[in-house]
């Protein structure tokens, strides 16, 4: 096995955009001809803005040349409070395959199940 994790920029937005459809497909239990049109073009401008903005970053991993998982981290603020006073949240993403095996306040640990 040789794996590679590679950061996604906007010349991956296909391959993000077909692992998220998946995910989101087997995360809601989606029979594979579901239309999922709209969802892409959507995910799609997603990535387009928020990749070069910095919004969100994603990772993509790979068995040499062959795909295998993805995840992905996006950045938001909400309104400040006594414990968080700047606001600034993070959302974990994961293609399935992926486990989380620790984590701590600043980063999550994760193993590929292949």
């Amino acid at each position: 096995m040789n794996l590679i994790y590679k950061k996604a920029t906007i010349e991956d937005i296909n391959l993000l955009t077909k692992s998220r459809i998946e995910v989101l497909k087997a995360a809601n239990k989606l029979a594979d001809d579901v239309d999922m049109a709209e969802v892409e073009t959507q995910a799609q401008d997603y990535y387009k803005k928020a990749l070069p903005n910095g919004t969100h970053t994603a990772y993509l991993v790979f068995d040499s040349d062959r795909f295998i998982g993805a995840g992905g981290i996006s950045y938001y603020r909400v309104m400040p409070t006594y414990h968080n006073v700047s606001g600034n949240k993070a959302r974990l993403y994961l293609k399935v395959g992926f486990t989380i095996v620790d984590k701590n306040e600043e980063e999550y640990i994760m193993v590929c199940n292949l």
